[in-house]
């Protein structure tokens, strides 16, 4: 398409139909003022270096859409783009007129003068895309065109009514015989924790509390006092909360002797060493 005015002078109107004194003068002044730079800044960022050739000779098409993407992101590009939009510029058109740093035309002249193929490594660790779905669709008609036909014979028995009756009774005597047998599970299990050795402990340990809340003189018990060494090597024991939980049952215990007088029997407390 042949136009009478030249393209840019067709853009930098559409780009500034008005100018106003900071506009630039022309689109010359525009493209080394805004848009030149919007290109370092999207070569930096894509290639993260300019130590290749790639990087230096990014080829950006504007005519191509995902260039036209990735540019557009800046301000002044994107109204680029919109003017060549309105204007209704060819593909043909765009590449003739887009010549300046960064772009494709720059990229094919330094191919030309260097005489070497810059290789554009974009997306080359994406493999072809391949539809599997039609392999799929193909095996799953394979194996639906095989039918196996299976005979089944079944035999019934029946069974005598006596025999029926019966079987019930025998579940319900079964079901007794668990019960007992858990009972008598549970009765070991209490025995077993009365005769824990931690519950004579416990009332060691809460007596001689009793005693030092008093202000009488009474010595560790020994086999607490290994506990408490095993338990603070392996890192298990707070001390100083072991203590105050010492002192506070001792002090109930102290209390509830008071309350109930001397010859009240001393009150059990549930096991907090180990048995």
């Amino acid at each position: 398409m042949h136009r009478k005015n030249p393209i840019s002078v067709l853009v930098y109107n559409a780009l500034f139909p008005n100018p106003s004194p900071n506009d630039p003068p022309s689109f010359s002044a525009h493209l080394s003022k805004n848009l030149v730079g919007e290109v370092r800044i999207e070569t930096a960022t894509f290639y993260g270096s300019l130590d290749t050739i790639e990087a230096r000779y990014p080829g950006l098409n504007y005519a191509y859409a995902p260039h036209r993407k990735r540019l557009g992101r800046f301000p002044h590009h994107r109204k680029l783009f919109d003017a060549f939009d309105r204007l209704g510029l060819t593909d043909s058109e765009i590449q003739g007129f887009c010549r300046w740093e960064g772009t494709l035309w720059a990229r094919e002249r330094y191919e030309r003068d260097e005489g070497v193929k810059v290789r554009d490594t974009t997306g080359m660790e994406i493999s072809e895309w391949v539809d599997r779905r039609r392999t799929t669709a193909s095996l799953t008609r394979g194996k639906h065109g095989i039918n196996v036909k299976t005979d089944i014979e079944v035999e019934i028995e029946e069974v005598p009514a006596s025999t029926a009756v019966t079987q019930p009774e025998r579940h319900a005597d079964t079901e007794m015989q668990d019960s007992s047998d858990d009972e008598d599970e549970d009765d070991e299990d209490e025995q077993v924790l009365d005769e824990s050795v931690g519950f004579a402990l416990n009332q060691r340990l809460m007596q001689a509390a009793a005693l030092r809340e008093q202000g009488q003189d009474a010595p560790m018990d020994p086999e607490w006092e290994q506990y408490l060494k095993d338990a603070q090597e392996r890192g298990e024991l707070n001390v100083e909360a072991t203590r105050e939980v010492l002192r506070s049952m001792a002090g109930e215990l102290a209390r509830a002797n008071q309350s109930e007088g001397p010859s009240a029997p001393t009150q059990p407390y549930p096991s907090a060493a180990p048995a």
